[in-house]
């Protein structure tokens, strides 16, 4: 890379692992509160009626994807006029896209009480729907312009406005119901109120950054034909699109519809440690999306194999590191924050965590195959999902929650680690991906061995039991100092691309002394 484009991964990259933590203690501590001041019941509404909402978001048909990669270009020259055209042709789009959502969801939102099993208020599930509703069609109308400083690796601009709203939204939403008997629909209103706010701050932020941007729908709509190349792999897009947003939002309703809508509660609690942990890296490996552009633009082919190389060994290094700590750590973290109730079985957290490590290390491929815009393998997105729905529904009808969380590891496990890498470098880099599976194997041999060895010392020391906070703390700094020092010593044994990688991070250390 670059010294500009490593600068810029580097920022987002730290930007994205502060927050992280900062989001990760404020969601587990507030949501202790939300549970027991709201219920099961309003929170398992809310998570489902989110989920739903967001299956409504396939409608934005990628064109996120498309226009974002033709930012590249215009941005690298310097053609403001040429920005502005492509903004424009993002805010017509954006609004239709916007409209579209705000009249299905109308239509849709009659059936919403159908989604959910048990006694539950309908004011709360409109509520609920129509408050989701409205937050994400902000997003159409106004925060498109977001995405100009994504395409301009300022990937970090944004991750602070979102998290500092986020934060402020979160702390005056557990304060107002704890201390002053606020309600259910507060706590929603409060939802709208900061989704006001996040798009005020982001507007204002964006004019700053870009004094001279002025997007028109007007002109978007009139200049529409003349990108017909952005609509070229559109279709494709959509398709991956629409098949991710059901692939990620059908299991809280499965289990809402086929099991109950506190059984979704009680998934969610360990969902959100796992979808935190996947959005950090997600956000980190996106943070470098558009560096791996320019990076490919280039046409060093030898090069571009040497960075994917590097990221998939620090992929690997991550979620496995991850994966063994909340493996070990999340029930009896559950237990402790929310009550024995909530604990789930070992079978249940398996499934989620082996979700979460395909989550994590699938990343450096996905983001290749964004960078070389590769989506004509719609099969497999559509494959994907099929194979998700059919496992997890009738999972869900002989092992309960258990066949939900099967269905979403085989079906991502199938496709992002067999197929995935395959298609990658037999249209990308045009060579075998022997190297890539072999790779594999030896990481996870490693992970094994990682695994095993971390599991006979904690049998020797008795197990993990937290009798308070600060114990929990020091049990979870220790186990994850211990899997990272074996994983990550293996790993450097093993692997050159992880050797280079270390090499990498300590040369730009010393730079920077």
């Amino acid at each position: 890379m670059g010294s500009e484009r490593l600068k810029y991964s580097i920022t987002n990259a730290k930007t994205s692992l502060l927050f992280y933590f900062i989001m990760l203690a404020v969601n587990l501590i507030s949501r202790r509160i939300f549970l027991d001041v709201l219920g099961d019941s309003s929170m398992g509404t809310a998570a489902t009626m989110q989920r739903t909402v967001g299956l409504l978001n396939m409608a934005e048909m990628g064109i996120t994807t498309s226009i974002t990669c033709a930012l590249f270009a215009p941005i690298y020259r310097q053609d403001r006029e040429e920005i502005n055209r492509i903004i424009s042709l993002f805010c017509y789009l954006f609004r239709v896209v916007g409209v579209v959502i705000l009249v299905v969801g109308a239509g849709v939102s009659f059936f919403t009480p159908m989604l959910i099993e048990g006694e539950v208020s309908r004011l709360y599930i409109y509520a609920s729907f129509f408050t989701f509703l409205f937050t994400t069609s902000l997003g159409y109308f106004f925060n498109y312009k977001q995405f100009l400083l994504l395409a301009s690796q300022k990937t970090y601009i944004v991750t602070r406005i979102t998290n500092y709203v986020v934060i402020a939204k979160i702390i005056c939403q557990a304060v107002s119901i704890r201390f002053f008997g606020a309600g259910y629909l507060f706590w929603l209103a409060l939802e709208a109120v900061f989704a006001l706010l996040f798009t005020v701050v982001l507007e204002k932020r964006v004019g700053r950054e870009y004094p001279w941007l002025s997007p028109s729908y007007s002109l978007g709509r009139k200049i529409r034909k003349e990108y017909r190349y952005i609509f070229q792999n559109m279709k494709q897009v959509v398709s991956h699109k629409v098949a991710n947003v059901m692939l990620t939002q059908t299991d809280t309703i499965i289990v809402s519809k086929m099991i109950s809508v506190v059984m979704v509660t009680f998934y969610v609690n360990y969902a959100m440690i796992a979808s935190k942990i996947v959005t950090l890296t997600g956000s980190m490996f996106s943070g470098v999306w558009a560096s791996v552009g320019h990076l490919i633009s280039e046409g060093n082919s030898s090069k571009i194999r040497l960075v994917f190389k590097q990221f998939s060994a620090i992929a690997f290094f991550i979620g496995g590191v991850v994966s063994l700590c909340v493996w070990h750590l999340a029930s009896p973290f559950i237990s402790f924050m929310f009550g024995e109730r909530y604990v789930l079985s070992n079978d249940v957290l398996f499934c989620i965590v082996a979700s979460m490590f395909v989550s994590i290390v699938r990343q450096p491929v996905m983001v290749f195959l964004n960078g070389y815009s590769l989506y004509r393998d719609v099969w497999a997105a559509w494959c994907e999902v099929a194979l998700n729905l059919c496992i997890s529904i009738v999972g869900a009808y002989y092992w309960g929650l258990l066949g939900v969380v099967l269905g979403t590891a085989v079906s991502t496990g199938l496709i992002s680690l067999c197929w995935k890498p395959y298609f990658l470098f037999r249209s990308a880099f045009r060579i075998s991906s022997r190297v890539y599976y072999l790779s594999f194997l030896k990481y996870m041999a490693v992970l094994l061995f990682t695994a095993l060895l971390t599991a006979w010392v904690l049998n020797l020391a008795g197990g993990i039991s937290c009798s308070g906070f600060g114990e929990f703390l020091l049990y979870a700094a220790v186990l994850f100092g211990f899997t990272s020092v074996v994983y990550g010593g293996l790993l450097y044994l093993f692997s050159s691309a992880m050797r280079d990688s270390v090499r990498l991070a300590f040369q730009v250390l010393s730079r920077k002394r």
